[in-house]
């Protein structure tokens, strides 16, 4: 059985939207590869003769825009780069991108030889300059998890990240070549990720697309509302659901995936589409859900995250962690680009927990938001990881200004040669207060 929640209608306001380029991040399994496949079927020219076949009953089937079966799709999906190595890491951007070249060219059934050894941006440069002699039409650039692989980065190699979307980094080169192929043949970009660290850094080198990730019309473009849960509830079970059965099941996919606002201005929550499918999918059959309320392979996604609490300052990240534990209100203005090069402050942190799905806005307030965990779920399986992680952290302290106090009275051990052999700053220690008796 195929059911569909139809989005279709984002096809249109994105179209209309002013910008031509557009960076839309979500957390993970939220469905962004879903709607990256929706948006290349609509608009590449050789699904024409399968529009009404794949959208008919859509709105956008029955709406149709003026730009529809007009482009040529280049996607590129950056996920499952090797991050082990700088060069490692170069090695499998530039598979993956000469990969949807060649897709490219089988589809379009394209003769064209672009070269094959040189630098990511070298190798795209030439890739664009043979098929704009080539096609009588424009490009639409599709990218999927534009950030996945730096994500990887930020947890354990922030020097390697900024190596390679620096200046002279292959990553900023090859964005240079995108922009530069807007003068030409590249009309339109629609590219998603997580977070926006790496957005800042290419500022310089990629300076022409909207972050529309907050806007309240694009709310609920990404994500399923209520009212889509309870279409999907009623479809899986051939409608074999109670008023009374339909009540309490909501009530439980709201305590524990639901939550979701990425716009102050908007009042629709959403729920992560990836966790009520996992839900839905064992209800569907035992009319019960799963043992487990998390798919473990959101599980494992998000469990990758814990090195980032260490970005820049460790001390003050987990006393933010710590205050949300201990339930106090998180007070931010959210960040909308920000780079490691420049200062990583608290608001920065706590934005980074925003857009990972870890918090979400409660409510606005002078000019900043009240963010909250977004739902049960989160709160249990992540929120007790990080309890763990603070705890960690505490004890660490505390071993340290035990050591510290025994080193006071030996003569061959010093203070300063305790705290380098913890991994502390000394700095670190000024705003810790503990009692040892």
């Amino acid at each position: 059985m195929i059911i569909y929640i139809d989005k279709t209608e984002y096809i249109e306001k994105l179209e209309n939207y002013h910008s031509p380029y557009i960076f839309f991040l979500r957390p993970r399994r939220f469905g962004k590869s879903l709607f990256t496949s929706i948006l290349a079927n609509y608009y590449d020219i050789k699904e024409e003769e399968n529009f009404n076949k794949l959208f008919g009953e859509t709105y956008i089937g029955k709406n149709p825009t003026k730009e529809k079966n007009s482009y040529y799709i280049l996607k590129f999906n950056f996920t499952g780069l090797n991050t082990d190595t700088k060069e490692k890491l170069e090695e499998t951007f530039i598979s993956t991108i000469k990969e949807s070249f060649d897709k490219f060219i089988s589809d379009y059934k394209l003769n064209i030889n672009y070269i094959q050894e040189g630098t990511a941006a070298s190798i795209f440069e030439s890739f664009l300059n043979k098929v704009n002699k080539k096609i009588d039409g424009d490009l639409y650039v599709i990218i999927d998890e534009y950030n996945h692989f730096a994500n990887e980065l930020l947890s354990f190699r922030t020097e390697m990240f900024s190596e390679i979307i620096s200046k002279t980094g292959f990553v900023r080169k090859w964005y240079e070549v995108l922009k530069k192929g807007t003068e030409s043949i590249v009309k339109r970009i629609f590219a998603t990720g997580v977070s926006p660290i790496t957005l800042d850094s290419f500022t310089s080198g990629f300076n022409i697309a909207d972050n529309i990730t907050r806007y309240e019309d694009f709310n609920e473009m990404i994500g399923f509302t209520e009212a889509e849960v309870r279409k999907l509830i009623q479809d899986t079970s051939h409608n074999d659901v109670t008023e009374s059965e339909l009540e309490e099941l909501i009530d439980i996919l709201k305590q524990n995936y639901n939550g979701y606002l990425f716009s102050e201005d908007s009042s629709t929550r959403l729920f992560n589409s990836g966790m009520i499918l996992y839900y839905l999918k064992t209800y569907s059959v035992k009319k019960e859900g799963p043992k487990d309320f998390i798919d473990t392979n959101v599980a494992s996604d998000y469990g990758k995250l814990g090195n980032l609490f260490d970005l820049k300052d460790n001390n003050r990240n987990m006393k933010v962690l710590d205050s949300i534990l201990t339930g106090e209100e998180t007070t931010a203005i959210i960040t909308q680009q920000f780079s490691l090069e420049k200062d990583f402050n608290e608001d920065d942190f706590k934005s980074l927990l925003f857009y990972l799905g870890l918090l979400t806005i409660d409510r606005e307030t002078l000019g900043a938001v009240i963010l909250k965990v977004p739902n049960y779920a989160i709160k249990t399986l992540y929120f007790e990881y990080f309890n763990k992680k603070v705890s960690e952290n505490y004890n660490l302290y505390v071993e340290a200004e035990k050591r510290m106090k025994n080193a006071s009275t030996n003569d061959f051990i010093s203070s300063d040669d305790v705290l380098q052999d913890l991994g502390i700053k000394k700095d670190e220690l000024k705003d810790i207060e503990v009692d040892i008796e």
